[in-house]
């Protein structure tokens, strides 16, 4: 077991240095599910459920909720009869997954991450600062795999339900600091110390396309 949770963890952690999560298709109403150019939560956990078939490593996927609604895709594995969840496309770096049968609690890059058993669900919360706040639920009675990528297909749609709808959001691990643009900040996070400051639409542009290497040709967003 520990070997195989070695394994998904250390290919997790690549596929934050590699694959950005970002809403710039979403606010250029472009699709590219599942690709190595990143994307949303579905577009984060199609590309990483590939890169564990590469691996020989079988993967299904979940819903779960963020502020009540049934928003948000990842990916659970069944290691030696026990299922664990990964949060690939949380926007967050969460290099553990997380056991369906017990809670933890871990830190990494200056935030850590929590979860908690309800009767019928797994609740991860996230901290930056003070205190942890909730960051998603995800039932244990979960939908069929049809009807999540049926949910899928239409995210762009429902305007009603989708986060990250009307301003930039872009993150990408480099090196020891985790990179994040929310709006009109930038969000520096890691063991040492944790630090924003506000940017321009310009530099955030810049940033995107120069430093964290995505090309923006054609691209444009909010912030």
């Amino acid at each position: 077991m520990n070997k195989l949770i070695k394994t998904i963890e250390e290919l997790l952690l690549e596929e934050y240095k590699t694959v950005p999560f970002h809403n710039i298709f979403m606010l250029n109403g472009i699709e590219k599910t599942g690709t190595s150019f990143g994307g949303t939560c579905s577009d984060k956990v199609l590309h990483f459920q590939k890169v564990l078939q590469k691996n020989s490593i079988t993967s299904t996927l979940q819903s779960a909720y963020i502020n009540g609604n049934d928003c948000h895709r990842l990916l659970a594995v069944m290691i030696q009869d026990q299922k664990f969840y990964i949060d690939v496309g949380s926007g967050f770096p969460s290099c553990k997954i997380f056991p369906a049968f017990k809670s933890i609690e871990y830190s990494v890059y200056g935030m850590s991450f929590r979860t908690e058993i309800r009767q019928n669900s797994l609740v991860i919360y996230h901290k930056t600062k003070a205190v942890h706040n909730e960051m998603s639920i995800i039932p244990f009675q979960q939908k069929t795999q049809n009807e999540i990528l049926k949910d899928i297909k239409k995210r762009y749609c429902d305007t009603s339900v989708y986060p990250f709808r009307n301003s930039l959001r872009f993150s990408i691990l480099i090196e020891d600091t985790f990179h994040f643009i929310k709006k009109k900040q930038l969000k520096l996070f890691n063991s040492h110390k944790n630090s924003s400051c506000l940017i321009s639409k310009k530099a955030a542009y810049s940033l995107i396309n120069n430093v964290f290497n995505f090309d923006m040709q054609g691209l444009d967003f909010v912030m």
